[in-house]
């Protein structure tokens, strides 16, 4: 039996969203209309839960394969595809593809499990001693899962910050301010979904704009700065960084996430890139370099951490290849998601119109995109908190960031009063 015959037999009947603006140039003809690719997109279909009904789309394809000397009957077709394959997923890496498993692959561990010799304090009770973090109480404030970091704990936010982005300025990345109220459209371009259960985005009240929503990555918004321009071959690749805040509405996925693990507000660096995609490796080894840029970071901050290749299922919709790192944390006893990296080849700057003049005089194409978590707060915090902490319940602060807290540990105000206190003659 084929592959083609047994998704007509497997799959369950489902429509495709629709779409409010469909952007026919979003999507690449060449490639869906190519007979020879149909069992490579039912599979990558197949293999990312594409919600939607697969062999009516195969049908729909290979109608537009042979209608290429018919240009009304083209045309037709494009329109009725257009809102089909504006979500469909993007292309998955052949390595990701050869892993069946849903669980990722681990590349690499770096650093070991801080040698604790008494049980470790967890994240909650050791701000609690520094009085550093409010979380009780807020629901008359800014209601569920909410926070107030303070004293050395916002202070450690700061300098995280700082320290990312001077790192990165050093490596030749751009910085921009990004802002933090982007347009639904933008979101839907970079592949995310504004309309449907799963979403992550919040919304605002349409009585005040109906098209815009609060961003929950700077990605988005560094991606809409690129929006329809050209950049020279030469100038390529380019790397761009912003701290910003972000805002998603996410749902506790375990009791091990507790606390600030997974809020619906937070800060974070994010790393953006575009390349060339003349040889079709570039944006792959700009994912290193981010990817060996997070591995710098994390290991100059004392971390115990793992980097893993992750699979189809966790790919989304743009990702092409996706990279996590997961930092060791103490009192869970297990490994915690603290930055991402992925390529998105060009399924990004299709929908965003980026592109770059080709080597071939009078010829563009479009950039791929890469984008990257510097540095994800508050996972940050817990990671760092959980992992060096002494025995009294202070806080060492990791090297690179003491010059930006102007101190080396982080106390409680009774043990600083009593290490500042002489005996009285």
């Amino acid at each position: 039996m084929t592959l083609l015959k047994l998704i007509y037999r497997t799959l369950p009947t489902r429509r495709c969203s629709s779409l409010s603006r469909f952007q026919k140039e979003a999507i690449n003809w060449d490639y869906f209309s190519n007979s020879a690719n149909f069992v490579d997109i039912a599979a990558n279909a197949l293999a990312r839960r594409v919600n939607c009904e697969l062999k009516t789309l195969i049908a729909q394809l290979h109608e537009l394969s042979l209608a290429k000397d018919d240009p009304a009957k083209t045309q037709e077709l494009k329109n009725t595809l257009t809102p089909l394959l504006y979500f469909f997923p993007n292309d998955t890496h052949p390595r990701v593809r050869e892993n069946k498993s849903e669980e990722p692959v681990v590349l690499e561990k770096v650093g070991s499990k801080p040698p604790f010799t008494y049980h470790p304090t967890n994240f909650d009770s050791l701000t609690k001693r520094l009085n550093v973090l409010r979380t009780k109480h807020l629901g008359n404030i800014s209601g569920h899962k909410s926070y107030y970091l303070k004293n050395d704990l916002a202070m450690l936010e700061q300098a995280l910050v700082r320290y990312s982005l001077a790192k990165l300025r050093k490596k030749n990345f751009l910085q921009v301010s990004v802002p933090d109220i982007i347009s639904r459209d933008d979101i839907e371009r970079c592949g995310m979904r504004t309309d449907n259960k799963h979403s992550q985005i919040f919304h605002i009240d349409e009585a005040w704009s109906p098209n815009v929503c609060l961003s929950g990555t700077s990605e988005i918004s560094l991606a809409s700065y690129l929006s329809k321009k050209t950049f020279p071959l030469s100038k390529l690749p380019l790397r761009f960084c912003a701290a910003s805040r972000c805002f998603r509405a996410e749902a506790k996925r375990s009791q091990k996430e507790r606390g600030i693990f997974r809020v619906h507000q937070f800060t974070k660096v994010e790393m953006f890139g575009i390349t060339p995609n003349e040889s079709g490796q570039k944006s792959e080894e700009l994912l290193y370099e981010f990817t060996s840029i997070q591995r710098e970071i994390f290991t100059e901050l004392g971390l115990h951490f793992k980097i893993l290749e992750m699979p189809v299922v966790d790919l989304g919709l743009p990702a092409y290849h996706k990279i996590d790192i997961e930092a060791w944390i103490p009192t869970l006893k297990m490994f915690g998601e603290v930055s991402s990296a992925s390529n998105c080849t060009e399924y990004q700057s299709r929908r965003m119109d980026i592109k770059y003049e080709s080597e071939k005089p009078g010829k563009t194409k479009f950039c791929h995109t890469v984008n990257g978590t510097a540095c994800a707060i508050p996972r940050l915090l817990i990671a760092i908190l959980e992992n060096h902490q002494n025995l009294d319940g202070s806080v060492r602060v990791p090297e690179p960031l003491q010059k930006y807290m102007g101190k080396e540990v982080m106390k409680d105000k009774f043990q600083e009063v009593m290490l500042s206190t002489k005996p009285v003659p």
